[in-house]
């Protein structure tokens, strides 16, 4: 009688009454007390490694900006220690950069870094104080829009209270957007200036030393301090404020020769929904904060706002993310069950019931040690983690099946008793399980390598399946056995379907697989050379684009953007006019698809910005007047029949394009990782060559095939007018820093005081009476010289005309423009994109204008991803290698199982050739857990296969026929285990990939990678390693027979 290896500790766990339903209680415990504590989201959090540093210089231009301040700014924080690479943008009175560190780096020591660089920096003296800031993660959960027909000044109110409920209630961060800057604007007439000889700049100066509490120190040993009052704050006290004495006692206050009044900075950004003023509430929430928990206050401060708000105020809400995710988690959770339930009849219908139910109780067992690990490790239910759950449904039975149909084969086959069977049979598999687990892990890895922001995104699947594992592998070989053996100890009767499917299934392994597997064997060379012909196929469905790839495909948007700029020259009602023409377009547009009166959500217009919902936004809070822009929601687009793509075509058609007008893009935002499909920058330094270059390369990139919405950023500023002082200016004692100054206060004024009126800075502002510069007369303008002489601009200077460029973008130091645009992934993609620019002159133009050029947006992070996985492939391969040599103890041995890695690919291919879907980095994700699975298989059928070698030879010496007896045996006795571990996998996936809805139409590539993969591999599995374990002896005896030779 043979006797059988079992391992000790299995052995207790399986003879101990309860200390496998200990563990198994633990586990489940771990569960129910994780699973409402993990955070709801979208995507996973992830750290946001930028720090950025912005410096206001009023009244600059974009040119002086960038030579003042950007020049000088970029040199000291590229040498800092970690720096990836540093973005600057200079606009009209604002400079900012971005600094981008390299992924880990220490976000604290580089702030440190930061303020230590920016400290040694010597800026302009009108410039204000820099501010450095450390990006954050806050993720959107919901944006309030509260308008109606009322003064602004009441919006500020009701906006200002319904934020504060909100932060009280336990939103983690709200903004108000749409609010403009509060100021006290002080006016004085030329005529004033040129009676008492006072020049803007003294009488600020004046204003400013008496607008401000100075501290007067301390007396009588401390107990007594003084301080100067001179904070003003309301018009009141500016009216009465002594600008000039006379020596017979008379005097001018300010309100005898100004203005004053409370106004709204004249440069804010506007915003209006339906022609009437509005406010923006941007609703966000951290790190640890749940957006469905968040989502939930916010509904209900609406609720009792809406009860108390004033019958003028419409309250409406857009870009909900709640909303999506709940659909989502519910489409997921949806598909989750169906998955179940189908591997749960894939177990009943090849194991029997007693074994199906051990087997399908490790599911929810290891799911919920699954929400422990992943709470403990600090990650959360999104669709990524969901994906990999439902990924999981498969993978996690695997194990069982594998310990659980190998008990049953030794009780039936081999009389071991109900107590032995279990022990024995999760000793013999733990080698292979482990080493299977191990693999699994190793074709995981190169998802662990990823760097970014996509890196941290994708991180989700590897650590659910890891989890998953782990989980998997205690509970089968822990708790299943013990429970086999406690609850399975009568003889088994089968009923008449399982007498009928194991005679079919017999009659099928002995008869036309046998016949199959023998024909394989011995024509294994035909064999091999047919699947690697499959193999070269299949890449070359991806070479010549029968199968086309896009790097991050994402869901339908339901927002669509229209963002416009003006030509310099054109006036503030023109840009009216243009958003005029935007609403008027829509309502045709809503007529148009008028069967769906439901279709348009929300829309709200802008003025002086254009609408951007990216991460990376620009920080400028000043409105350009050249610019506007609309934000049209749509309803879900599930719920509607209108696709995206089509509303903007027929609102493009029907905007009728005003007088002056300079770009209109109309575009559907995208999700997923920054950037857009078709990024290409141009670098070099003079801006008139720059943009020669940029018009010339727009010609190109509109004639790449499906491309949409391109456009670059060089944005023109409003006309300038050059002053250049001429020798009588020189006479007479001005210069150009003087005249400039005057010219600078009197037209933008100059601020003089801030004060704090509850959470904003109010600012007081000097300038000149509108009346005297709405016409744009600068040559009339009244200057005072150092010898208190006025005079006229005209007759000191020589002024020219200029159209400046209202913004300048910088990367590492060198100036660089932006063409970007949308492909329509399903006809070209972003590498077809770039390979057909270099191809038709891109190379020329660069050449032509002696300029640099580079690939950025989806392009760079596709090379830079793709680089992290090449880096992760070979080292997750190595391990695998490793691992199976250590367990085959062999050399070669390894290279039979490792052959099925890229065999899988066929099914993957084929896959998304059959139902017409877009292969994707998803998709390449995909194919790694793939990888492991097929590892997986083919792992426990050559430890079959060794196993049944020797048995068969029993110490006598090898030949060609014990050797093909044991192969087509140990491949005929695997069958039943391999098809359940792929058909439980499949079954988990195949709900997804056949879903309609257009949310889940993103991930359906990943489950077809999955489902075709592994259904074509299950087959290949159970031919290659035949075919390559003969090859391989055909080669053992072949080197042996060369070295007796």
């Amino acid at each position: 009688m043979i006797k059988f290896p079992q391992s000790s500790i299995l052995a207790f766990f399986v003879k101990h009454k309860t200390a496998a339903n200990i563990i198994m209680f633990l586990m489940l415990l771990a569960g129910f007390l994780s699973i409402n504590k993990l955070n709801r989201q979208f995507f996973p959090n992830f750290d946001v490694e930028t720090i950025s540093v912005s410096i206001e210089w009023p009244g600059a231009t974009a040119e002086e900006v960038d030579n003042n301040i950007v020049q000088l700014l970029e040199p000291d924080l590229r040498p800092i220690s970690g720096v990836k690479k540093v973005k600057s943008k200079s606009v009209e009175g604002l400079g900012y950069s971005i600094i981008e560190f390299n992924f880990g780096t220490d976000m604290q020591k580089a702030m440190s870094d930061v303020e230590n660089a920016i400290s040694r920096i010597d800026f302009p003296d009108d410039t204000k104080k820099p501010k450095i800031t450390k990006a954050e993660f806050y993720d959107i959960v919901t944006r309030i829009v509260l308008s109606g027909n009322l003064d602004l000044s009441q919006l500020r109110s009701e906006a200002k209270i319904f934020k504060e409920k909100l932060l009280n209630a336990g939103a983690d961060k709200v903004d108000l957007i749409g609010l403009p800057d509060e100021e006290i604007l002080i006016q004085i007439p030329q005529s004033e200036i040129s009676k008492f000889k006072l020049s803007l700049n003294e009488i600020s100066k004046l204003i400013s030393i008496e607008s401000k509490d100075i501290p007067g120190g301390s007396f009588a040993d401390g107990s007594l301090r003084i301080r100067t009052s001179g904070d003003k704050t309301l018009v009141e006290h500016f009216e009465n404020l002594q600008i000039k004495s006379f020596n017979d006692g008379g005097k001018i206050i300010l309100k005898d020769i100004a203005e004053i009044k409370e106004t709204y900075d004249d440069s804010s950004i506007l915003q209006y929904v339906n022609g009437n003023p509005a406010v923006e509430i941007s609703v966000r929430r951290s790190k640890t904060s749940d957006a469905l928990d968040t989502a939930a206050i916010v509904e209900e401060e609406l609720i009792k706002f809406k009860k108390n708000k004033s019958n003028f105020i419409e309250v409406t809400t857009y870009n909900t993310a709640s909303n999506l995710i709940q659909e989502r988690i519910s489409l997921l959770v949806k598909n989750g069950i169906s998955g179940l339930i189908i591997v749960l009849i894939v177990l009943f219908v090849f194991l029997a019931w007693k074994t199906a139910i051990w087997v399908a109780l490790g599911i929810p067992i290891a799911f919920l040690a699954t929400f422990g690990v992943m709470f403990f490790s600090g990650q959360s239910i999104n669709m990524i983690s969901l994906f990999g759950l439902i990924m999981a449904l498969g993978i996690v039975v695997d194990d069982a099946i594998v310990v659980g149909e190998h008990s049953n084969y030794l009780r039936e086959n081999r009389n071991l008793n109900y107590n032995d069977a279990p022990i024995v049979a999760a000793t013999r598999m733990s080698a292979p399980v482990i080493c299977a687990m191990l693999t699994t892990v190793g074709a995981f890895l190169p998802l662990f390598l990823i760097k970014g922001i996509i890196g941290q995104i994708i991180i989700a699947i590897p650590m659910v399946i890891c989890a998953v594992l782990i989980a998997s592998l205690i509970e089968c070989f822990l708790v299943l056995p013990a429970h086999l053996a406690h609850f399975d100890k009568g003889s088994y009767s089968p009923g008449k379907f399982r007498i009928w499917f194991d005679n079919k299934f017999k009659n099928f392994q002995d008869g036309i697989f046998k016949k199959i597997i023998t024909y394989c064997y011995d024509y294994r060379y035909l064999t091999m050379v047919t699947v690697f012909g499959m193999f070269f196929i299949s890449i070359g469905m991806m070479k010549s684009s029968r199968v086309q790839f896009s790097f991050f495909p994402t869901p339908e948007s339901d927002l669509i953007i229209a963002n416009f700029e003006m030509s310099p020259g054109s006036k503030k009602k023109q840009t009216y006019e243009m958003i005029d023409s935007l609403e008027k377009g829509l309502q045709l547009t809503k007529l148009h698809f008028k069967n769906d009166p439901k279709l348009v959500n929300f829309s709200m217009s802008n003025f002086g910005k254009s609408t951007s919902f990216a991460t990376d936004q620009t920080v400028n809070k000043k409105g350009n007047y050249l610019k506007g822009s609309m934000v049209v929601e749509l309803v879900t687009a599930d719920k509607r029949k209108v696709r995206t793509n089509e509303f903007i075509k027929v609102w493009k058609k029907n905007v009728e394009k005003v007088s002056g007008l300079d770009k209109l893009i109309i575009r559907a935002p995208r999700g997923g990782p920054p950037g857009r499909d078709v990024d290409v920058r141009l670098k070099g330094n003079d801006l008139e060559t720059l943009k020669n270059a940029s018009s010339d390369l727009l010609k190109i990139v509109n004639t790449i095939p499906s491309i949409s919405a391109v456009n670059d950023n060089f944005e023109v500023g409003v006309q300038e007018r050059v002053v250049v002082l001429n020798n009588r200016g020189r006479a007479l004692g001005f210069s150009i820093s003087e005249i400039g100054s005057q010219i600078r206060t009197a037209i933008n004024g100059k601020i003089v005081s801030t004060f704090p009126r509850g959470d904003e800075e109010v600012i007081v502002r000097v300038k000149l009476d509108q009346d005297d510069v709405i016409n744009g007369n600068l040559e009339n303008l009244r200057l005072v010289g150092p010898k208190n002489n006025v005079v006229m601009l005209s007759e000191i200077a020589v002024i020219e005309n200029k159209i400046p460029f209202s913004s300048i973008s910088r990367q590492d130091g060198f100036r660089e423009v932006t063409i970007s645009g949308d492909l329509n992934s399903s006809l070209v993609n972003t590498t077809q994109a770039r390979n057909f620019l270099l191809q038709n002159g891109l190379v020329e133009l660069a050449k032509k204008y002696n300029l640099d050029y580079r690939f950025a947006g989806k392009d760079l992070e596709q090379k830079e991803t793709f680089a992290d996985m090449f880096i992760g492939s070979i080292i997750g391969l190595i391990i695998i290698y490793i691992v199976l040599t250590w367990v085959f103890k062999s050399w070669l041995r390894p290279f039979t199982i490792m052959i099925m890695i890229p065999l899988s690919f066929i099914g993957a291919v084929f896959g998304h050739y059959f139902l017409n879907l877009t292969m994707s980095i998803l998709s390449m994700f995909a194919l790694l857990a793939l990888a492991g699975i097929v590892v997986n298989n083919s792992i426990i059928l050559v430890s079959t296969i060794e196993r049944r070698l020797d048995e068969l030879i029993k110490g006598n010496t090898i030949n060609l026929e014990i050797f093909k007896q044991a192969v087509i045996s140990g491949v005929i006795n695997r069958l039943r285990p391999v098809l359940l571990t792929s058909l439980t996998t499949i079954g988990g996936l195949s709900a997804l990939m056949f879903e309609k809805s257009l949310q889940a139409q993103f991930l359906i590539p990943m489950a077809a990678t999955i489902v075709f993969g592994l259904g074509i591999t299950a087959i290949l599995v159970l031919v290659v390693i035949p075919s390559m374990m003969g090859i391989g002896k055909d080669l053992s005896l072949l080197i042996k027979g060369s070295k007796i030779n």
